[in-house]
């Protein structure tokens, strides 16, 4: 067993050695020395596997166990983009890369494009090179860990001091491949200076036959009063796996929301790590997962109150039907100094079939006295008194069935801010509960 598991670690470290010229072909030095604290990483800890805690209801070491047909190839086929006719600034990727090789500058002063032109840019190195690898766990996290050892390219989105968008950004992720079998890692930086607004969209679609399997990782440094908004989509086709680790650091008096939907198919592990590292900075997040088939979804919420004087609240909802798995782990930590902090965490869920099976661990750590924190969690089925009431005045079982199940996701859903993405979430978790019985 010990050989299996060091195999898989191995097997990544011989691939990033032989293909080193490939993987640091024309980035900055330090950009490419940074992946030896990564390879330190990945070769102490390993891949994660469900003996690590964090990683309980999803075993990714087996997930990244095959043997990919294709490494560090770019590509630039495109699918139709997300939400063609929103007024948005938008930075679209292809397995991880930006096809344009772009890094634009809006009239407003804020950056936007490719992290590898970023990290090049005469302009930006210095704001990559000064953020990049300082929120992410890549030391004790080897999913973390193994995607910075491959990256080549991602997303990078800086917000200049004070400046107010009114329009959003929209990352649009999109993961293709034919017959093959392929692994693409990619890495997003968000910047956002003191006292900068801004709403940021993220879709996860994913396109082919053959199965293509994602690491990937989220920086997000959020300045004194500044106010961020996160809508994350996740909209993947089978066969597709996305692992994503999320890393959030907030200054204070900063606000940043998420609200992130599962409403596609495939294999989702992703984990929001949230720090409020400075007093009055307050987190919220939203989330809703819809599992029918075999499919498996996994969402883990941890938020730190390094700080005195912060809030936060999470709400994860999720549904499985057929023979799917979804699962909420979450975790918030009270350091000692946090005094005054105020934290929620609730998980609530349906199941939709015997055989689906839902796991949830909602946990608080708490080393302050003076707090208000409380979570809970609840795994039920739906109201047959609510259904037949509704079918006494007319409605069918199915229409009956829909109506409830929508309103048990309107709480997440609501927190959609634009029209159009509210009414592409609409559809798009519409048809998946329509499968789902």
């Amino acid at each position: 067993m010990i050989r299996a598991m060091q195999s898989i670690e191995q097997h990544f470290l011989d691939s990033y050695l032989s293909n080193i010229d490939i993987i640091n072909d024309g980035l900055p030095m330090w950009f490419n020395a940074r992946r030896s604290d990564a390879v330190a990483a990945l070769h102490l800890s390993g891949l994660p596997d469900r003996h690590d805690e964090r990683y309980r209801y999803s075993d990714v070491r087996e997930l990244f166990s095959g043997e990919p047909e294709q490494y560090f190839v770019p590509r630039r086929r495109m699918a139709a983009p997300l939400l063609p006719d929103m007024d948005a600034y938008r930075i679209e990727l292809v397995n991880g890369r930006c096809p344009d090789g772009r890094l634009l500058i809006s009239d407003e002063g804020i950056a936007y494009g490719s992290l590898r032109e970023a990290a090049r840019s005469p302009l930006y190195a210095s704001v990559v090179e000064e953020w990049l690898d300082s929120v992410a766990d890549v030391a004790g996290d080897g999913a973390a860990a193994l995607t910075r050892i491959f990256v080549q390219d991602g997303a990078f989105v800086y917000l200049p001091e004070g400046v107010e968008l009114n329009r959003p950004i929209v990352l649009d992720n999109r993961y293709h491949t034919d017959d093959e079998s392929e692994l693409c890692f990619t890495q997003t930086l968000v910047v956002a200076g003191r006292g900068a607004r801004a709403d940021i969209i993220v879709s996860h679609r994913s396109s082919g036959t053959g199965r293509v399997t994602v690491g990937y990782t989220r920086e997000t440094v959020v300045e004194e009063d500044a106010d961020i908004h996160f809508s994350e989509l996740f909209d993947m086709e089978r066969p597709a796996s996305l692992v994503m680790n999320s890393y959030l650091r907030q200054r204070g008096g900063s606000r940043c929301s998420t609200m992130c939907c599962k409403c596609g198919e495939g294999y989702l592990r992703a984990m929001y790590n949230t720090d409020l590292a400075a007093p009055h900075a307050s987190n919220e997040l939203w989330g809703l997962y819809l599992c029918d088939g075999d499919e498996h979804c996994d969402i883990g919420v941890t938020t730190r109150h390094s700080s005195s004087d912060c809030s936060s609240y999470s709400l994860v909802k999720g549904a499985a039907a057929g023979d799917s798995v979804g699962a909420f782990s979450g975790h918030v930590y009270v350091a000692p100094d946090a005094q005054h902090t105020d934290a929620q965490q609730q998980s609530r869920n349906l199941l939709l079939s015997d055989r689906a099976r839902i796991h949830t661990r909602p946990q608080l750590e708490i080393y302050a006295d003076d707090v208000k924190c409380s979570h809970g969690a609840t795994v039920g089925q739906l109201d047959d008194e609510a259904i037949y009431y509704m079918r006494q005045r007319g409605l069918s079982e199915a229409q009956a069935r829909l109506l409830q199940i929508e309103g048990f996701a309107y709480d997440v859903t609501s927190h959609c801010r634009h029209a159009e993405l509210c009414r592409y979430i609409g559809e798009r978790t519409s048809d998946k509960f329509k499968r789902m019985w």
